[in-house]
């Protein structure tokens, strides 16, 4: 199973931004809790927009987000605004029941 945290950050300026950049850059994870895991980070089109994905790939279904995802979100809550948002990919041959 796939499933994605997406934290977006609007930092205060370009020091906090540098900040987060160094944070992420620091950020060795391959194995954790018997789940893969890829960490990429996304600049916007402002310089203080930055969004961190963490790419899980898993056998069963997240409980919620990641201890990973929760720690880091409040560690770059000190830089600026913080969002912090679970996705869960679905199987494409499930169809959806809306009317």
């Amino acid at each position: 199973m796939n499933w994605l945290e997406i934290i977006s950050v609007h930092t205060a300026g370009p020091l906090e931004r540098a900040k987060v950049m160094e944070i992420c850059g620091k950020i060795r994870i391959l194995r954790m809790s018997g789940r893969s895991a890829k960490l990429k980070v996304y600049g916007g089109s402002f310089n203080t927009e930055l969004s961190i994905r963490i790419q899980w790939i898993s056998q069963a279904a997240p409980e919620g987000k990641s201890p990973l995802g929760c720690a880091l979100s409040r560690a770059l809550s000190d830089f600026g605004l913080v969002s912090h948002t679970l996705w869960i990919e679905y199987d494409q041959s499930v169809s959806s029941n809306t009317t």
